[in-house]
């Protein structure tokens, strides 16, 4: 979160506003990730993580950047990811979305 203490300059209103921007980001496109079927074409899945990505490694949510950089280079590599592996990353990413939460209180 050290991005959002940077970026706010220690003024807790700015620091509100940066919060609810990666909030107004990742909670709709968790939802899309809960949604995705697997077992579909997964390409929607990585346009996803590909979205995703940038915005939790800004943040510095190391391990939900380093599972969502994996799991898109293996589809775009043409592999493909399981249940078991996307679940973990909407774990991470909830766990994510409540710590910002907490912060807004």
């Amino acid at each position: 979160m050290e991005i959002i203490e940077r970026l706010s300059a220690g003024d807790p209103e700015k620091k509100k506003y940066y919060i609810k921007l990666f909030l107004d980001t990742l909670e709709p496109e968790l939802v899309n990730l809960k949604n995705a079927d697997v077992s579909a074409e997964q390409e929607p899945i990585r346009a996803i993580l590909h979205k995703l990505k940038s915005q939790v490694q800004t943040i510095g949510a190391r391990d939900a950047h380093a599972a969502m950089a994996d799991q898109e280079q293996r589809i775009k590599g043409g592999g493909r990811i399981d249940q078991s592996e996307l679940d973990e990353t909407c774990r991470l990413l909830s766990d994510l979305i409540e710590n910002l939460q907490e912060l807004l209180k």
